[in-house]
């Protein structure tokens, strides 16, 4: 299979910065998808940079055959050449357009288009293009289910060279059968698991790698400890037989005692024991060398528990008629039992938030809202401004508290430390919910909490929000099939039919 791009010795740290990202790297790509995956500051878009040429490494050379195309999370708009690409009267690029559902009309309202329709035109520009190597970063954050379905059925088409950056696992599982893990901890360099597997089987075999060297560090350095001493023991001895054997101390006439000495010399006994400890001290100096040798397992603590707890309400919320503008949804009688996880899935458009924002008007009016978590999908200045000022009124033993959960959900808590950095939406919302679980609340409403969160952090998030713990009530809005498998039992759906919306609840996923 021929190569697309090939990295060799590339080494790369951003201007004015004394830390590198990449050092002596050396990697290769050929056709098929390779998905990019990794904690937020690992160096995926960094090495995508790397790759397209808008990044230039200090060291290295990077080699590519064909033209690269590459989509940034955010569509900047459609340029004067897109139009031509996109309408250059071939049959293939009509049969794009058909195949991401983007009619004439649509394409010349570009700025009316929801967030899922601007994804699908962003990959359609690109792919007209007819590119050797496509490069994506994130192409299906925030899609509901139909966009998602209509972009994995291209990108599977796709006979080139392509590179996705993803968390997503569905979409990743789809396409792609190798994933590049970048894992970093500052200072050090990125360090990538190349693993021939799809995203979730490969972050299983990563876990199990590094849980196998870890083992196999921790035996070598503890065999060099149990040597070290065996070595010092035996060099006691050692010392302790040269003084038995020495014949310093002895009276000249005493030739009777001086000649058992000699009788030990020769049968060895003062250098048995000497060459025991120097075989052992070779052995230990070679295990030492093999461990200098081997790269040490990252192994970071990672994940919380959620300290939930308490009376857990029962809920109910409608009958209602909801109403956003001109558009209506209609709420039957919805009832959420004690410790219950519900799921709320729907299009883009279809009034998922709109629901889930009563609910929580519902639950503060009712005098809960010591009970109640809630995680928008996005904050606004007054909540972002709310939380660093709950931040600034800590100790210094409840920031630390803070800071090490925040760790321990896969983000670098640096943020916190320096006044004049803002918070990405994903810290925010790490931030919202470890500055919270510790009071007890047990009615947890989020709003798509893994937009905005890397695949480390939506891993741990699952874990502590699992189907299997009753202790809160959760109700959440989300696109991520796999996140919902594991944290939901329960689904409500959201439809929009004719320019109206219907909740139909209730069903088992």
């Amino acid at each position: 299979m021929s190569e697309y791009i090939i990295l060799r010795g590339v080494s790369f740290s951003y201007p004015g910065s004394s830390i590198s990202i990449f050092d002596n790297l050396t990697l290769s790509f050929s056709e098929g998808w390779t998905v990019l995956s990794g904690a937020n500051g690992s160096g995926k878009t960094t090495l995508a940079g790397i790759i397209s040429g808008s990044l230039h490494p200090d060291s290295g050379t990077v080699s590519k055959s064909g033209e690269v195309v590459f989509c940034p999370q955010v569509f900047p708009g459609l340029s004067d050449d897109d139009w031509c690409y996109i309408y250059d009267g071939s049959a293939e690029t009509g049969k794009l357009r058909s195949q991401l559902a983007l009619s004439d009309s649509m394409i010349e309202r570009e700025q009316e288009l929801s967030g899922g329709e601007k994804k699908r035109l962003q990959l359609l520009c690109a792919l007209a293009r007819r590119p050797q190597i496509l490069i994506l970063d994130e192409p299906t954050n925030h899609l509901d289910s139909q966009s998602r379905f209509l972009i994995i059925s291209v990108l599977k088409e796709f006979d080139g060279c392509g590179i996705i950056i993803t968390h997503d696992r569905t979409t990743a599982a789809a396409i792609s059968e190798r994933t590049l893990f970048l894992e970093r901890i500052v200072p050090s360099p990125s360090r990538i698991y190349d693993i021939p597997l799809p995203l979730s089987e490969a972050l299983k075999e990563i876990e199990r790698r590094k849980k196998d060297g870890r083992s196999a560090y921790d035996s070598m350095a503890m065999e060099i400890s149990s040597l070290s001493s065996l070595s010092s023991r035996l060099g006691e001895k050692s010392e302790g037989m040269q003084k038995k054997l020495s014949k310093a101390g002895f009276d000249v006439h005493d030739h009777s005692g001086k000649a058992k000495i000699d009788g030990a010399r020769l049968t060895g006994k003062d250098r048995s024991i000497e060459n025991q400890r120097q075989r052992i001290i070779s052995r230990e100096k070679h295990i030492e060398d093999k461990l200098k040798a081997m790269e040490k397992p990252l192994m970071r603590k990672e994940g919380l528990t959620l300290k939930a707890g308490g009376y857990i309400p029962s809920l109910s919320f409608g009958p209602a008629e909801l109403s956003a503008g001109d558009y209506k949804l209609t709420v039957p009688l919805l009832s959420i039992e004690p410790g219950a996880h519900i799921a709320i899935t729907g299009s883009n458009g279809s009034g998922k938030t709109l629901l889930i924002k009563a609910i929580v008007a519902m639950i503060e009016s009712e005098g809960r809202s010591g009970k109640l978590l809630y995680i928008p999908q996005e904050y606004s200045p007054e909540q972002t401004l709310a939380l660093k000022q709950r931040i600034s009124a800590m100790n210094n033993q409840e920031r630390s508290i803070v800071l090490s959960d925040i760790y321990r959900l896969g983000s670098d808590p640096s943020f916190l430390l320096e006044g004049d950095v803002e918070p990405s939406p994903g810290e925010l919302k790490k931030l919202d919910f470890v500055l919270s679980r510790w009071e007890g609340r047990n009615i947890i409403v989020m709003d798509e909490p893994t937009n905005h969160l890397d695949i480390l952090s939506v891993g741990i998030l699952e874990s502590m929000l699992a189907k299997t713990d009753r202790s809160f009530t959760l109700l959440l809005v989300s696109h991520d099939e796999m996140f919902i498998k594991e944290t939901c039992s329960v689904l409500w759906e959201v439809r929009r039919e004719n320019g109206e919306g219907r909740v139909f609840p209730y069903l088992d996923i």
